[in-house]
């Protein structure tokens, strides 16, 4: 019975032809396709960035407290940066290396070397070293010459007494806000501006250092503002141990803030062994690179004169004060006192998406221009 009805030509299954895809089919599908990715990756990278840039705006509000809640608690300290942490070893802070000790290799986030960058200070003042807070020289014994010997101050027992870590202030940021070792960052560094570069195995070093990097693992630079500048003089490339600053554009007294502050990230000129930290690997240099120490007010607010576009100066003058002239002008701009943003205060600059401190996708907290 069962055999009949498969036999019977009404019960047979039809014998149906399978059809695969054409090659032009399979051609158009991944055209298709093809043409979908390449819409939207740039726009999920974008967006990405865009993400990247908010996380980083939040770190900088965050390093704002921070900075404000360590001014109240330590300002007595630092009269020479308005109550802020410095940015740099000169003039020196409590407990300050002497020149002979840097030079001995002793530790060096308090050595009197540009290498030892805002960046670095901004960590090791907010956060420690060891990301467990700031140590006040105050709270250090006054044995053993102990305060005068910072490198021993973030380890257990200093004087052999069986006592650990000192007391701290702070961490004055969130002990999650990231951060790395110098030598741990993208990129490639140079050398040049990092001379005590040695292996990983290194106990000291500035490559050894940790910084508080952005959302993109690039350092946020720190320079603090000398609450003594003179409008005559915006910006400097160096510090000068007889604090004279005499000649030349816009050198008429102490100025308000110092290139050399980050050298070691931003660079300080245009030669190769000047040239910065390298963070995207492009091969180019950081339009904030050049002080612009030595430029005049017409200098930097003729934006026809584009030799003068890419410096620190102009990267910080004040544009506001300057919206009444008419660039190029004569005089009256030529002979303006320059005068910085946040002159008061301090700079925080994230390089941003493309890695260049001094560009426009910068994240800081300067506020907004365009010329």
């Amino acid at each position: 019975m069962n055999r009949f009805f498969i036999q019977h030509s009404a019960f047979r299954t039809p014998n149906l032809r399978r059809r695969g895809f054409s090659l032009v089919e399979l051609l158009t599908v991944i055209f298709i396709i093809g043409l979908l990715i390449a819409i939207l990756v740039p726009a999920l990278g974008s967006a990405r960035n865009s993400a990247k840039k908010v996380s980083t705006g939040k770190q900088i509000d965050s390093i704002n407290v921070g900075l404000v809640t360590f001014k109240g608690d330590n300002g007595s300290d630092f009269p020479q940066t308005n109550g802020y942490p410095p940015s740099f070893s000169h003039p020196p802070i409590p407990g300050a290396l002497t020149p002979a000790e840097a030079a001995a290799g002793r530790f060096p986030f308090l050595q009197d070397k540009p290498i030892v960058t805002g960046a670095h200070w901004l960590t090791a003042m907010l956060m420690g070293v060891d990301k467990l807070g700031y140590l006040q020289r105050s709270n250090v014994p006054n044995k053993a010459n102990l305060r005068v010997e910072p490198w021993k101050w973030y380890t257990a027992d200093p004087l052999g007494e069986g006592k650990p870590l000192m007391p701290r202030g702070g961490p004055y940021v969130d002990a999650a806000i990231s951060t790395r070792k110098t030598k741990d960052l993208p990129g490639r560094p140079n050398k040049d501006l990092f001379p005590d570069w040695t292996d990983d195995t290194a106990p000291e070093g500035v490559h050894q250092l940790p910084v508080i990097v952005d959302a993109f693992d690039q350092p946020i630079l720190y320079y603090v503002a000398n609450p003594h500048g003179r409008a005559t003089n915006m910006v400097e490339d160096i510090r000068k141990e007889d604090n004279d600053y005499s000649g030349g554009p816009q050198k008429d007294g102490p100025p308000f803030f110092f290139h050399q502050d980050n050298w070691g990230f931003t660079g300080r000129g245009t030669a190769d062994a000047d040239r910065g930290w390298d963070f995207g690997n492009s091969g180019a240099k950081h339009t904030i690179a050049l002080s612009g120490a030595a430029d005049t007010a017409l200098d930097l607010l003729n934006v026809e004169d584009v030799t003068h576009r890419e410096s620190f100066a102009r990267y910080i003058v004040d544009r506001k004060m300057y919206r009444s002239f008419e660039p190029p002008a004569s005089p009256p701009v030529a002979a303006t006192p320059l005068r910085p943003v946040n002159s008061g205060s301090y700079l925080l600059i994230s390089a941003g998406v493309d890695g260049r401190y001094g560009t426009n996708d910068d994240v800081s907290n300067l506020p907004p221009w365009t010329d």
